[in-house]
């Protein structure tokens, strides 16, 4: 049971969350208005480039932690030392994305948001624990 969590529902999981990143950056991007000449508040060059690595990198590690989780090849041809790193990382990157939401979740009003909130947080909290216990598993040398 807990295989086909950890091989199926959370790579899944983490694409959902790919996508979900992916279709905030495109609203943000195409379907604000412009008022920055209105407000004064056109961000520089550099904070949009830095923004926009940081984005990528998030993209990268999900979608890596999705092929690393799902895929036998890529867990096999990946060196141990890459996978314990790429999953600790993103383990706890989970962890904090789900402390995020839960933050948001208690200050916020209830309604629509706090069952997302919830739901977002629940679903982090197993994908760190997954990716958490594919680090353990590694470190042990256990076959998976």
């Amino acid at each position: 049971m807990m295989t086909v969590f950890h091989r199926r529902v959370v790579p899944v999981l983490l694409l959902v969350q790919v996508a979900y990143v992916a279709l905030l950056e495109f609203a943000f991007t195409f379907l604000t208005p412009d008022t920055a000449e209105i407000d004064h508040t056109d961000p520089s060059t550099s904070a949009t480039a830095l923004y926009a690595v940081l984005v990528a990198v998030a993209l990268l590690a999900l979608a890596g932690g999705a092929a690393l989780l799902g895929s036998a090849q890529v867990r096999e041809r990946t060196p141990r030392a890459v996978r314990v790193g790429w999953l600790t990382l993103l383990g706890l990157g989970e962890l904090a994305v789900a402390t995020m939401f839960l933050r948001n979740v208690a200050a916020g009003a209830s309604g629509p948001d706090t069952l997302i909130g919830v739901l977002a947080s629940v679903a982090s909290c197993a994908i760190a624990v997954s990716c958490l216990t594919e680090t353990s598993t590694v470190l042990r040398g256990t076959p998976a």
